[in-house]
């Protein structure tokens, strides 16, 4: 029975890790309406997952890392009452943000 709870946390973690590649690849790095709406969806998506805790922190730091104009744009639309506001006021060195990540589909 534990080994079923364990390989069911183990899905939703590599489910959140495949939708961030996903959206990494596919989504343009430019501040237009149509990208912006797309990275609010699935930040909203991430933060209603509740069988783990995602790794909002490294999730936050790759899209700042590899879509900049993208994340930038975000931000500008975020207001401070908006539950994703505290999203894009954390930062963490890059390559500890991917290390992390690689360990939370590990375990």
């Amino acid at each position: 029975m534990n080994s079923f709870k364990t390989e069911t946390q183990r899905e939703w973690k590599m489910s959140i890790v495949r939708e961030l590649h996903e959206l990494l690849e596919k989504t343009p790095d430019r501040d237009d309406s149509s990208s912006i709406q797309k990275l609010i969806r699935y930040l909203q998506t991430i933060l209603r997952i509740k069988q783990v805790i995602p790794p909002m922190v490294e999730i936050m730091t790759l899209i700042k890392q590899s879509k900049p104009n993208l994340y930038h744009g975000t931000r500008r639309t975020i207001l401070q009452s908006s539950n994703l506001y505290m999203l894009f006021q954390v930062e963490m060195d890059p390559q500890l943000a991917t290390k992390r990540l690689e360990d939370f589909i590990s375990n």
